[in-house]
């Protein structure tokens, strides 16, 4: 018999979740907000963190996710059949727990009908029809034991914005979003579902992917700590909406370099920041973590690190990038702790090949900063540091043959982002060109010319610029 589970229990992933779980019981929130449910697995991480199910609060604009939450409420809502495909769902519009699993079982059985041309598919088409009763009892199985897991939550049939303007400003509160990843796709996981049953959806647009900027800074300026799961095959996201946004979490699935990533970006950090790797580069710490108070004269320093200890911070910064031949690794320092880890790309600087005027820049592959609980563009002075004098003559001056070609006119990077800014390299580097792919994403090529600035006006420029407390 073909397998009709489609609860879709591991999304998101185990470590995910687990790390979720993590921060529930760290934080004890009186409410748990949930706006884009999809099939409760973050709820089920709630309950097991803790949580009582009374103080969940779920939501999505799907049938699938309707069905379920209607199911585990024991709540009767209207469910009606159009003309067309759902004659075997029909005897099943009873009770709550029935419509659910006919709204899932439906759900599988327009998964196989597109492809029947095929002999394995009509074969599981051919299956799941003629034994419709006995599909639809084992879902019945299934959404009752997640029923009465999470009996006492409260599900809405809602738009997502609408469920998150409630409960945004709720210090008291944590928010799990965890919207489609792509346009589109709720239509592409339940099409034709909407086909065959007749039901009060909510009035609601689909998520799109460029409604990631309007959500970030909805919930970027909230009281209540946001989780946004996120997953791409590029590195750390969070640049892309500025502060306070930071990586908490990462996990890449296999050992691929092109698998997708799957991010936590938080508000904020109420536990440690984690990265979950099938193969993580052996590392080798160096050098404590700045958490302490930047002051006007603190000694600001630049330090060559070896690709071990820069794998072993970039790891533990979560964020990584392929590694290349011409990369070097370097640490920013504040009063002797660790700031950032940087990476740079040499080869256009002390290469044959010199950009218009003679120009010999260096390109910025990576820089991440260290979170840090009172300064939340603590990264700012990384940027700054890069754009200055002093943090060259530190990393470069003590190679003999890299201090003959001078000090760097001009530091460089190139980032693809889904976004056409990237807000945390403005007010350092400036945007010299955009350049909208095909697929969607922009190419940003950001810019800087090295400033003869010394440590100390370094420091002294962020202060004033950047270095507000925030408590």
């Amino acid at each position: 018999m073909a397998n009709p589970d489609i609860l879709f229990r591991g999304i998101p992933r185990g470590p995910t979740r687990g790390y979720t779980a993590q921060v529930l019981a760290a934080v004890k929130p009186e409410r748990v907000v949930i706006p884009c449910t999809g099939s409760f697995s973050l709820a089920v991480v709630a309950i097991k963190a803790g949580v009582k199910a009374e103080a969940i609060v779920s939501g999505d604009i799907s049938l699938y996710s309707t069905a379920l939450g209607h199911a585990i409420m024991d709540k009767d809502w209207r469910l009606e059949l159009k003309d067309g495909e759902g004659e075997y769902a029909k005897p099943y519009l009873t009770d709550p727990l029935s419509k659910a699993a006919a709204v899932l079982y439906m759900i599988r059985v327009l998964q196989y009908k597109p492809k029947i041309d095929k002999v394995f598919h009509r074969d599981r088409y051919r299956e799941l029809t003629v034994n419709a009763d006995a599909y639809i009892g084992h879902l019945k199985e299934q959404i009752g034991a997640l029923a009465e897991k999470l009996h006492g939550l409260e599900y809405q049939a809602r738009d997502m914005w609408a469920t998150l303007e409630d409960y945004r400003d709720n210090p008291q509160a944590v928010l799990l979003a965890n919207p489609p990843r792509y346009t589109g796709g709720y239509v592409r996981m339940f099409r034709g579902i909407d086909q065959v049953f007749d039901w009060d959806e909510p009035d609601a647009e689909q998520f799109a992917e460029k409604d990631y900027s309007r959500l970030m800074d909805l919930l970027g300026g909230s009281k209540a700590l946001t989780l946004m799961f996120y997953a791409t095959p590029q590195e750390d996201p969070s640049p892309l909406w500025g502060e306070p946004w930071r990586a908490v979490f990462a996990d890449r699935p296999g050992s691929k370099r092109t698998a997708a990533i799957n991010w936590i970006i938080a508000s904020s950090a109420p536990i440690e920041a984690a990265v979950s790797r099938s193969r993580i580069e052996e590392g080798k710490a160096k050098f404590p973590l700045f958490a302490g108070e930047v002051k006007p004269d603190s000694d600001l320093r630049a330090v060559k690190v070896d690709k071990r200890v820069g794998d072993y911070y970039r790891d533990l910064f979560i964020h990584r990038l392929p590694g290349s031949f011409s990369e070097r690794y370097f640490a920013l320092l504040l009063d002797g702790f660790l700031v950032s880890v940087i990476g740079l790309h040499l080869a256009m600087f002390i290469g044959k090949h010199r950009m218009a005027g003679g120009v010999r820049p260096v390109e910025v592959t990576f820089a991440f900063s260290v979170p840090h609980e009172s300064y939340k563009r603590l990264h700012k002075l990384t940027l700054m540091s890069l754009v200055s004098r002093w943090f060259y003559d530190d990393t470069l001056g003590p190679d003999a043959r890299l201090a003959s070609y001078g000090t760097p006119q001009r530091v460089q990077s190139v980032m693809v982002t889904p976004h056409p800014e990237n807000k945390t390299a403005r007010g350092v580097f400036k945007l010299t060109k955009r350049e909208k792919q095909a697929d969607g994403t922009y190419k940003l090529d950001y810019r800087a010319a090295v400033l003869d600035r010394s440590r100390q006006e370094t420091v002294g420029t962020w202060l004033q610029k950047y270095g507000t407390l925030t408590k």
